[in-house]
């Protein structure tokens, strides 16, 4: 193990095609007005070992973090 570990959070926009469990509407720059999640990422830094993931609503604020973080 390193002495120090890099934690890298991301969030990106899905967009979804149907109805899909938990999508809403929210800001989508690619496909305004579609449904779409607003997943929240967690990685290494140095490594970009993807640590976990939480898929949110689309129309999650960026600064919300999951309640089971």
């Amino acid at each position: 193990m390193p002495d120090r570990l890099i934690l890298d959070l991301d969030c990106t926009v899905e967009t979804v095609y149907g109805d899909q469990g938990g999508a809403a509407k929210g800001t989508n720059p690619h496909k305004p007005g579609r449904k779409n999640y607003h997943p929240l990422l967690a990685f290494e830094g140095q490594t970009r070992l993807n640590l976990n993931a939480w898929l949110r609503p689309g129309n999650t604020h960026s600064s919300r973090m999951p309640s089971t973080f």
